[in-house]
């Protein structure tokens, strides 16, 4: 009697089962299919929420791991699977903290290197513009396979992206030059037309002011913060470091500033100068003869301004204005010869075929992003060693160098529009 009664519960409830899993499955490929934008900057913004995505999922992950995952590790071990990937971590709560953020920003990592090499082959239509809800689940669905993977895997990312972190701080350079080149053309240009809508010259002073105003406060504050380092921190390397950085960002604004220098700027070389400084700063903190930490929410949040910046056409091919001198073009355009020329029409900008320029500008954007995943990985979870130290201080230089390219490009290639 008994059997009679299971049987058809038994088979109602495997129908059931079937039904709702293939359920689940067909609305997860029709989710996926969802988020389609048409415009060059909307595609930019995706990549903004997916970092942001990225980071918050996890600090959360890592967070509430020592809720979560030693009761599931407690269960596998009932089946002899209680040391598989990341329960390897036992009762340790750094280990659960720091394996979770190397997993979540990994899947990051890997999802914005596939948008790379998907832009560069043939692909950038659908990875800029199309399947945005799709890039979501794909980290979560990466974070969860991650799980089931060896513990050393994850802490030999964290080394790795610890040290090459350093190339997101020199491509953050990149951006910051560029938008204190905006900054200033922008700032110059209301001074321009404060000029041509009053009868004095009230407006036109008070916009310099204002720039004058801004570049000491960056490059007086940039100059403490170095004096205070100096006396604070005594290991040669350090001070070397800082003094030569310093040195030569000032040497960089007095070029600026000459007439022999036409595309040089005050403003911007007062951010190259504040810039500088938390380089710097990084170089400490990654530095095995210097017990420093900076605040991890100071390097994220201007992480996130940098990225939100790119959104504005900072970095990759900047957008161009009608400003008139004291205005350099970005570093991107100047090493690519296409500044000038590469700012898109607005007619066109939600044309739904993208340029070939449009694909490579995109990878750039992605690249960046990604290296930005493997800095953010370095601030939550950092391990620090002689070889990030050497890595981070070659960044401030290189971020010197690049800066200095901007302010003598023009000279050097004169059949370049710049």
């Amino acid at each position: 009697m008994g059997g009679l009664i299971s049987a058809p519960l038994s088979a109602a409830g495997t129908c059931l089962g079937g039904c709702f899993g293939s359920c689940l499955a067909t609305s997860c490929c029709k989710l996926a299919g969802f988020g389609t934008v048409s415009s060059a900057q909307a595609s930019r913004c995706i990549l903004i929420w997916l970092q942001a995505f990225i980071a918050i999922l996890a600090v959360f992950l890592a967070s509430t791991a020592e809720k979560w995952l030693p009761w599931t590790c407690g269960k596998l071990d009932v089946v002899g699977m209680g040391e598989l990937g990341i329960c390897e971590c036992k009762s340790q709560s750094n280990c659960w903290f720091d394996q979770m953020i190397y997993r979540t920003e990994a899947s990051g990592v890997a999802v914005f290197l596939a948008l790379v090499v998907m832009s560069v082959s043939g692909c950038a239509e659908g990875a800029a513009r199309s399947y945005a809800v799709a890039k979501f689940m794909t980290v979560v669905c990466l974070v969860l396979i991650s799980l089931f993977l060896p513990n050393t895997v994850w802490t030999g990312f964290g080394s790795w992206a610890t040290a090459l972190s350093a190339i997101y701080l020199i491509a953050q350079s990149i951006v910051l030059i560029d938008f204190g080149y905006t900054w200033n053309e922008t700032w110059y240009k209301f001074a321009l037309e404060a000029n041509r809508r009053q009868v004095g010259s009230k407006g036109y002073r008070m916009w310099l002011g204002g720039m004058l105003l801004a570049s000491a406060a960056l490059a007086l504050g940039a100059v403490s913060m170095s004096i205070y380092l100096f006396v604070d921190f005594q290991d040669p390397s350090s001070r070397a470091v800082n003094v030569c950085a310093m040195i030569l960002s000032i040497v960089l604004l007095v070029v600026s500033i000459t007439d022999w220098c036409e595309h040089g700027a005050l403003l911007t070389s007062a951010v190259v100068m504040a810039y500088t400084i938390w380089l710097i700063c990084e170089s400490l903190a990654a530095s095995p003869h210097e017990n420093f930490k900076l605040p991890t929410w100071a390097g994220l949040l201007l992480c996130f301004f940098s990225l939100f910046s790119t959104v504005l056409g900072a970095g990759v091919g900047g957008q161009e204005t009608s400003a008139p001198p004291a205005r350099a073009a970005g570093l991107m355009d100047v090493e690519g010869g296409e500044a000038g020329s590469t700012a898109t029409p607005p007619e066109e900008a939600g044309s739904p075929r993208m340029k070939s320029s449009e694909a490579w500008q995109f990878a750039a954007y992605a690249a960046i992003h990604a290296a930005a995943a493997l800095y953010v990985t370095s601030s939550l979870a950092a391990r620090t060693g002689p070889t990030t130290y050497a890595l981070r201080v070659s960044a401030v230089f290189v971020s010197l160098v690049l800066y200095g390219w901007s302010l003598i490009a023009p000279k050097v290639l004169t059949n370049r529009r710049f």
